[in-house]
């Protein structure tokens, strides 16, 4: 993705000599045609491109027929008056004397604008076009231009500028049956004295952009800050083979500076190139099956002075869970629960598993004989099906997949140094027939196989655990969702860690954000590593193996006679 800001001026100079109009005039010279009594207000100017064309410079000139709105300021009063360009010069002629001797200020735009939207010219409404191909883009890409006449001058030029702005996407590897649209505010108002804009709406529409000759679109749209682009659907809606895709605004400009606002009479170019079977994932921010994504502005850097990272602090109608150690040093003789990092995790997949499955387990019933699983519990240890974990094995390194397999099926994890658990669980192993494992991993995470499971794991509602750090003492904690570069690679993860509870119990800290990277074994094979944004050493930490949780939708109807 690459993005260029252009300055946008209809540059229309000024240099026929001595024709008797008021505003506009062709480029011939024509002798001095001014009455005696009274004389005309004169602007001379080079005719350059036809109003259809446009260079990338914004550079062109007006057509036959065209009709400019003006404003003309002067002793206290303002008056009105709409010029059109017939056989090359404009009409009607107006006399400098109609306007007193004083100064004049003259405001010009183009088009002109309905009657009922400029009562007020300081605030006059105006609709940028939902659909800009042809009339639609010249009736949205409004022009603005201003000048002064001191006191005894008939004489001055006018420079048109863009009112608004002026958006460009550039495509590489689309297909034909493409389709792109442009999210934006599309109603606001205009002041015809000034030429600043302001929105009055809070509603978004998809806009539909011109498409050029040489295969790139634009949109003209309102003046805005660009942070509500960077959430929700995006600015960009990509539509191929049935399929949508979604594309934030960037962050940066091509010279590095942040890109906070989309300008007034500027252009901010996007650069996308589209890669075959992942358009679909490109510059998304994707959350597991049943979270409520949050509001991007509730991420925050709470420790700037150490880490670059955000983090997000736990809220019940996020619908994710963050299930947390008592003693994440484990420290000898503390409560036995330093080494379950592993059972943490996987109650945090059933807490999920069992809020998304939570019309199948009503009608299961009394059926269930396992720990209330309300969260938070309101005890210190807030999660009974944690708790429960701890009451049934001993203090050891475990695995996810097979923690949540105990649960629900009540298989006993061959990893456990205990040969029987204290508990024999399976609390829901009735519903699904035998051999069938709801808890799955998968390892060796190159750059391919993480997201290609990742990818599956978020398009088939399942909750996704990692195991992460050295493969004999490593860590196992909870994926609640994850961010898109431009070619659909996982870029950013969002995770929640069991052992922050001491750490940051008092922010109530639940997610972090942190950066994916890829790295290399000397052989060239790549391996899938994130990154915390610890200042003084942010080295690649090594995520091993995914733990994956299906929901098991089909057997639950199956049992239950709902298909």
């Amino acid at each position: 993705m690459g993005i260029e800001t252009l300055n946008l001026r209809k540059n229309v100079w000024w240099m026929c000599m001595m024709a008797w109009v008021f505003l506009f005039s062709s480029c011939s010279v024509e002798d001095d045609l001014t009455p005696s009594g009274d004389e005309y207000l004169s602007l001379t100017f080079t005719k350059t491109l036809s109003r259809a064309d446009l260079s990338q410079e914004g550079a062109g000139s007006f057509s036959e027929g065209d009709c400019i709105g003006l404003y003309v300021a002067y002793e206290g009063n303002i008056s009105y008056r709409e010029l059109t360009l017939t056989g090359g010069e404009w009409y009607p002629r107006l006399k400098r004397s109609e306007f007193g001797k004083g100064r004049l200020t003259l405001s010009a735009h183009y088009p002109v604008l309905p009657e009922s939207s400029r009562i007020s010219p300081e605030s006059s409404s105006f609709s940028v076009a939902s659909v800009q191909s042809g009339a639609g883009k010249e009736a949205s890409d409004l022009l603005f231009a201003q000048t002064v006449l001191e006191e005894g001058n008939y004489q001055s030029a006018l420079i048109f500028n863009h009112a608004l702005h002026r958006l460009k996407i550039q495509l590489q590897n689309a297909s034909e049956d493409v389709e792109v649209f442009v999210r934006s505010k599309v109603d606001g108002n205009v002041n015809l004295l000034t030429g600043e804009t302001s929105l009055h709406t809070e509603e978004y529409q998809w806009i539909t952009p011109q498409r050029n000759t040489d295969g790139s679109l634009e949109a003209v749209i309102y003046p805005q800050e660009a942070f509500p682009y960077r959430e929700g659907d995006g600015l960009l809606k990509i539509v191929t083979q049935g399929k949508e895709s979604f594309f934030k605004a960037p962050e940066k400009l091509s010279d590095g500076t942040m890109l906070s606002n989309f300008e007034a009479g500027k252009q901010v170019t996007v650069r996308l190139t589209l890669k075959e079977g992942d358009i679909q994932w490109a510059n998304r921010k994707v959350w597991v099956y049943g979270i409520t994504p949050p509001d991007e502005k509730e991420w925050k850097n709470f420790f700037p002075q150490s880490f670059t990272s955000y983090a997000l602090q736990w809220k019940k109608e996020y619908g994710w869970f963050d299930c947390n150690k008592l003693n994440p040093s484990a420290q000898p003789g503390g409560i036995p629960d330093g080494m379950m990092c592993w059972a943490a995790t996987a109650s945090n997949l059933l807490h999920w598993w069992i809020a998304q499955n939570k019309r199948y387990i009503d009608l299961y019933g009394e059926k269930y004989q396992g720990p209330d699983y309300t969260y938070p519990s309101g005890k210190k240890q807030e999660s009974n099906i944690f708790q429960c974990f701890i009451d049934s094995f001993a203090d050891e390194a475990g695995k996810g997949d097979e923690g949540v397999n105990w649960f629900i099926h009540g298989v006993i994890p061959p990893s456990q140094p205990m040969d029987t658990p204290q508990n024999p669980a399976g609390y829901f192993k009735d519903v699904f027939p035998e051999g069938v494992r709801l808890g799955t991993n998968v390892g060796g995470l190159g750059k391919e196989v993480f997201n290609k499971t990742i990818k599956d794991a978020l398009s088939n509602k399942k909750a996704i655990g990692l195991s992460v750090g050295p493969i004999y003492k490593g860590h196992v904690v909870t994926m609640w969702g994850a961010e898109f570069d431009e070619n659909g690679d996982v870029s950013y993860i969002y995770m929640a860690d069991n052992n922050d509870r001491n750490s940051f119990e008092v922010l109530d800290i639940g997610c972090y954000r942190y950066q994916i990277s890829y790295e290399r074994y000397p052989e060239g094979a790549t391996y899938t590593c994130y990154k915390t944004g610890f200042i003084n050493s942010d080295k690649p930490i090594t995520i091993n193996r995914l733990v994956l949780l299906d929901l098991g939708e089909k057997y639950w109807k199956n049992y239950l006679g709902l298909e």
